[in-house]
């Protein structure tokens, strides 16, 4: 008969349901106990968890090593709020005075829609996202999270500032222009009445001065050894055309359409790379203001909101060779996810903890490309770009694309 024992550090000791013939890493996991906070006997005999296969006769104890109670993530206090056919369930844990509570609330797809518009609406007036009389060019791939942004502006504009505003896609590569996502683009900008501009790669070319076509250079990219930055050169160029557009019209305010994981994503890189990154929701830099209307909403909440208001818009294309990032991309996203799973509403902390942050930390120092004509910020102590060029037009010159 199977036995595994788990011995927590507040005097308790648990059975832990398990078969014969599976991981031992896949019994912890099923419990909610981390490998980091524990030391494994078999039979008397210390052993790795990673290769430990539990057998019919085993006795395997787990003793936690370190003095804290794990039933607060594994059983935390609970109060829900239910409803009827819930098609979506919202969790926060929420800090009390070093209390922990989650506070689960189920809705129904009508209940749902509401609470996702309410927190689309009350997130930008809070932060002064959008501001009466803002002038905002938004990037509209037609990608979920900026048709999604564009259907919340149609349904609850009237609870909004007044501003104007004006979507740019940018083509210019064969995963920018894939038929479904470049369809959805164009009927979301429809169903707002606002106008489309398109700006292809000879806008692209123009900008970063390239001598060469722009897919050749990123096919190129995507090709060598620098793969990797495949995402890094495509997001800089998407910015700074919207930046160029911007320009051109006199808008001052860019608005990216970010989710709250891809937010944290990026907070979990900074994190662990220490490079500079602005504010969150609004960030203002070289004159410009950049705004993330959706840092409030998660990618999991914005694709099911889309799928009950606007299915037709929802369906989208995969991601080809130019949008698909590096492993480390991945990982990140999946530490974002993993925090989300482990403590329930952890954006809303850490949003507010990086804006307290911000006030501390140095002024950003920026510098303009003397090429594509884009501000960026230097980055403290790590080996920077050449005066006056930005990395990916430094990339590009290094490259002999430029």
């Amino acid at each position: 008969m199977v036995h595994v024992v788990f011995h927590n550090k507040v005097g308790g000791s648990e059975n832990l349901a398990a078969a014969p013939g599976q991981p031992l890493t896949a019994v912890l996991a099923a419990h909610g106990i981390p490998i980091n906070a524990v030391l494994t006997t078999r039979n008397g005999q210390i052993v790795p968890e990673q290769t430990t296969i539990v057998g019919e006769d085993d006795l395997i104890e787990v003793r936690q090593v370190r003095h804290y109670d794990l039933d607060v993530t594994r059983r935390p206090a609970r109060t829900v709020y239910g409803t009827p056919d819930p098609v979506y369930v919202k969790s926060v844990l929420f800090d009390t005075l070093g209390r922990l509570e989650q506070r689960v609330e189920q809705f129904d797809a009508e209940g749902f829609v509401r609470y996702v518009e309410e927190t689309f609406v009350q997130s930008v007036l809070r932060g002064e996202v959008l501001r009466q009389g803002d002038s905002v060019v938004i990037g509209l791939s037609g990608g979920r999270d900026s048709v999604a942004f564009l259907k919340l502006l149609e349904r609850t504009r009237h609870r909004l500032p007044a501003f104007t505003m004006t979507s740019v896609t940018i083509t210019g590569l064969p995963d920018w222009e894939e038929p479904a996502t470049f369809a959805a683009a164009r009927a979301s900008a429809e169903g707002l009445g606002i106008d489309q501009v398109i700006v292809d790669a000879t806008d692209i070319e123009r900008v970063f001065k390239l001598r060469r076509p722009f897919v050749e250079a990123m096919n190129s990219v995507v090709a060598g050894d620098t793969s990797h930055l495949t995402m890094v050169v495509g997001h800089q160029v998407l910015r700074r055309m919207l930046e160029d557009h911007a320009q051109r019209i006199g808008a001052g305010t860019v608005a990216f359409g970010f989710n709250a994981d891809d937010l944290v994503a990026s907070m979990v890189t900074w994190m662990t790379s220490g490079y500079r990154m602005g504010g969150i929701p609004v960030r203002e830099i070289g004159g410009m203001r950049y705004i993330f209307p959706l840092y409030r909403i998660p990618k999991k909440e914005l694709t099911l909101y889309l799928e009950l208001v606007a299915p037709e818009l929802n369906r989208q294309g995969t991601p080809g060779r130019f949008t698909t990032g590096p492993q480390e991309r991945s990982m990140a996203y999946a530490m974002a996810d993993h925090l989300y799973d482990l403590w329930p509403g952890i954006d809303y902390y850490l949003f507010e903890a990086f804006g307290n942050m911000q006030r501390y930390m140095f002024p950003l120092v920026e510098d303009k490309c003397r090429v594509c004509e884009g501000v960026y910020v230097m980055q403290e102590g790590v080996p920077g770009n050449p005066a006056g060029l930005c990395d990916v037009c430094d990339f590009f010159a290094r490259r002999e694309f430029a």
